[in-house]
């Protein structure tokens, strides 16, 4: 069997490498240094996706990213009778569009923040002023991780005004703004393969979004994490099945937009129960490099059944036990980082760990060098070993956090008055 995998980050190494341990040819586009057989044909290159795997006789695309879901891919690739694995265009709006996933969750009862919809400054002031401080607004279109501003004070509604109107730095995509209630909590990343009425659960995750040990430094794209955090009990798994997964799906169907592929719910864990911060429409990067490795079923087999809408939950088994994941980043990330660094080390991983690509690319002279603000994940069960790994991966000004999965593992994540939290900081 072959697959198409598009994306090119450490979310796609991860799926490669577990559909290659199924005995699967794989075709990565455009892939990165760590991926097999790459293809220059870019995510968002629609037709250039379809005569791809068109050109290699691929029996099986799967999705990466959500540029191309908010593209249409899998409505473009299922019109020419192209098995596919992702939600069409209208079920990945629950992604593309914060307005229309919140007004979803209102429609169909699901717990959330209280939130208003807003078209321009003077109606954003009415509402936070009603809604008092704290307050969080998010840009309702994507905005490579940049669209959601969480202020304490004044001050910090005015520079999240100034981004989002006067300096128009996320452009169309906050055209429509949401202004809403703070929560509080820790967070808590659930996934499921759906294939629009069954679902399967994956091992719940938590991501550190900050750059440095302790929560500090600006945010990022995710610097690691972890599997079965200590605050997600198989209980609380259950109930958000129950309370939040389940009912989307239903409320999808009812819509006319049934669901098929990753639903990724990005949760806030509050004294009065889960609340649902957001959805997302595929697998996260770095929650897929976590949770791949406790994968025992076949992946394809998952994926094929997704896409034919004939998934069998029971089938879909999981190991015991954790993950933990580091990410190591260029030097300036995130907010310029070096490219072109020669890395090295990754020789010499020993057994139990693995390193997933995420920004890099080959040099000229074979070289695997830098190519992005992410650059690696290591990945294992043993969090001493994962680290040990990350000291022996070396390129210039790399940068690691030390704390994952350590003590401080179920505190939540320390804010200051203003910063970019929920989707992916572009890598």
């Amino acid at each position: 069997m072959k697959v198409l995998v598009i994306g090119s980050g450490g979310r796609e190494h991860a799926l490669a490498w577990r559909l290659a341990r199924d005995g699967v040819d794989v075709l990565v586009a455009p892939g990165n240094a760590g991926t097999p057989r790459l293809s220059p044909v870019a995510a968002t290159d629609i037709g250039g996706l379809l005569e791809l795997a068109q050109r290699e006789h691929v029996d099986l695309t799967v999705v990466g990213p959500e540029a191309p879901l908010a593209l249409g891919v899998v409505d473009a690739f299922a019109a020419q009778d192209r098995a596919v694995f992702g939600p069409t265009k209208a079920a990945a709006q629950l992604e593309w569009s914060k307005a229309f996933a919140k007004e979803f969750l209102i429609r169909h009862g699901l717990p959330t923040a209280q939130a208003k919809l807003v078209h321009d400054e003077r109606g954003a002031r009415t509402a936070v002023a009603r809604m008092g401080l704290p307050v969080v607004l998010k840009a309702d279109g994507l905005a490579a991780g940049k669209g959601v501003f969480v202020a304490h004070t004044a001050e910090a509604v005015d520079d999240a005004l100034d981004q989002l109107y006067t300096r128009r730095t996320l452009g169309a995509a906050a055209e429509t703004v949401l202004v809403e209630e703070l929560l509080d909590g820790p967070e808590l990343s659930v996934l499921a393969f759906s294939d629009g009425e069954r679902l399967a659960v994956m091992p719940p995750a938590r991501d550190y979004k900050r750059l440095s040990d302790g929560d500090a430094g600006p945010n990022t794209g995710g610097m690691g994490g972890l599997t079965w955090p200590p605050y997600a009990s198989a209980e609380l798994l259950a109930q958000i099945e129950k309370e939040v997964l389940r009912p989307t799906l239903a409320g999808m169907v009812a819509e006319g937009r049934p669901y098929r592929g990753v639903l990724y719910a990005g949760l806030m864990l509050t004294a009065q129960g889960p609340r649902v911060l957001e959805f997302n429409c595929r697998f996260g990067d770095p929650e897929c490099q976590l949770i791949m490795p406790l994968l025992r079923s076949s992946l394809v087999d998952v994926l094929a059944a997704v896409a034919a809408g004939r998934l069998e939950p029971d089938a879909v088994r999981w190991a015991g036990g954790r993950t933990y994941g580091v990410v190591l980043a260029s030097p300036g990330y995130p907010a310029a980082p070096r490219l072109g660094l020669p890395i090295g080390g990754l020789d010499a991983i020993g057994d139990g760990v693995e390193v997933f690509h995420s920004g890099t690319s080959r040099s000229t002279d074979g070289r695997v060098v830098t190519a992005g603000g992410r650059v690696l994940t290591v990945v294992g069960a043993d969090r001493d070993a994962v680290y040990r790994a990350a000291e022996a991966i070396t390129f210039e000004g790399r940068h690691f956090r030390g704390d994952i999965g350590g003590r401080s593992a179920d505190r939540q994540d320390q804010r200051d008055d203003v910063m970019v939290v929920g989707a992916e900081v572009a890598s």
